[in-house]
């Protein structure tokens, strides 16, 4: 046995030991041991992949009224994740979290209830039941009216799409988990640190994201026109001072080869992305090709092509994020495919 043997081997061991201890505890009925246990095998966390056994611990942690797994099946409920897509149903399981003492449903619920503008009135002594029957799906979903800013590469914006406290919340949420950003090479089909790229980031996985966040990501769909299932995990990028992305392609792969390995053939064609801050220099959306840059101001959105009319790569999307030289910006990315999202050919 080498030296990384005996380094690795007691580790591995120590882990099948905690998750055997935390399967024991959620069979006794230890609904913070189901929850955990469930978003574990949900999204293979030091476990293996098991998603639907995953779900089942999560749902059953919620019926014994655990508000961590109430506000993940909110959030389940919303994307229909074995089981069927339901903003009712989402929202119901909000307020029980809500009611239980659960801190982010009671946040979520404040959020919505104010509306998508944020100027609805919400009380503080209003019930969590009272302020969840407010809350208008559709008007939530219902996107501002989009502005044409450019034809060559296709560019539009979109004044006001989020409230600023949306903004706020949406920050918050990835704030304290950022890394260092990575590009996805097309070659290589793998993520890494590059050069080109200085900022930091987040992405959202499934047992992140929240309510908010899929209503946020319903108005994408419908101010851009294409389905929440060709959308990749949304990440927010926090660029510092003196930060900046040079020019680039979003598109990784090709006709041929496809973004990814397993027989996906699919790609980015539009990025979309939401200002979440003001009070900076610099930092604008730079087209070198086409002699275009756009700064928005928080809370405004802009999306833009990476094919032209034909479906075809277009080479004037090379697009840059120029250096901060005064604050900071944070803003939402939101990848867009040309169909759904990581499904490969054979299970189409």
């Amino acid at each position: 046995m080498d030296s990384q043997d005996s380094i690795t081997a007691p580790a591995s061991a120590r882990l099948g030991e905690e998750l055997e201890a935390l399967q024991r505890h959620a069979e006794q009925a230890d609904p913070v041991a189901m929850r955990l246990l469930g978003s574990r095998l949900m999204i293979g966390d030091r476990a293996p992949l098991a998603a639907q056994q995953g779900f089942d611990w999560i749902e059953r942690a919620a019926t014994s009224g655990d508000v961590g797994a109430l506000e993940l099946m909110a959030t389940l409920s919303g994307i229909g994740a074995f089981t069927p897509q339901s903003w009712p149903r989402a929202l119901d399981y909000l307020r029980q979290s809500a009611e239980r003492g659960g801190v982010s449903a009671r946040g979520q619920i404040r959020l919505l209830a104010a509306g998508p503008e944020g100027d609805a009135p919400v009380e503080p002594d209003a019930t969590f039941s009272d302020l969840a029957s407010r809350i208008d799906i559709a008007a939530w979903i219902a996107p501002p009216p989009r502005k044409p800013l450019w034809e060559t590469p296709r560019i539009r914006m979109a004044e006001k799409f989020a409230a600023p406290a949306v903004c706020d919340w949406l920050r918050a949420r990835a704030q304290d988990r950022m890394r260092p950003a990575m590009m996805y090479d097309g070659e290589t089909k793998t993520e890494a640190v590059d050069p080109h790229r200085t900022c930091s980031d987040y992405q959202f996985d499934i047992l992140n994201t929240d309510v908010v966040l899929l209503l946020v990501r319903a108005r994408v769909a419908e101010l851009t026109k294409l389905p929440t299932v060709a959308m990749e995990p949304p990440r927010v990028f926090h660029y510092a001072l003196g930060e900046q992305i040079k020019p680039h392609y979003d598109r990784c792969g090709n006709e041929v080869e496809g973004y990814a390995e397993g027989g996906y053939l699919g790609d980015r064609i539009v990025t979309f992305l939401l200002y979440l801050n003001d009070g900076f220099d610099g930092g604008e959306l730079d087209f070198p090709k086409s002699n275009v840059r756009f700064k928005g101001a928080k809370g405004d959105a802009i999306y833009f092509a990476h094919v032209d009319g034909a479906g075809k790569p277009d080479p004037l999307s090379l697009h840059a994020g120029l250096t901060i030289t005064r604050g900071e910006k944070w803003v939402l990315s939101q990848w867009i495919h040309d169909r759904p999202f990581g499904v490969p050919e054979a299970a189409r």
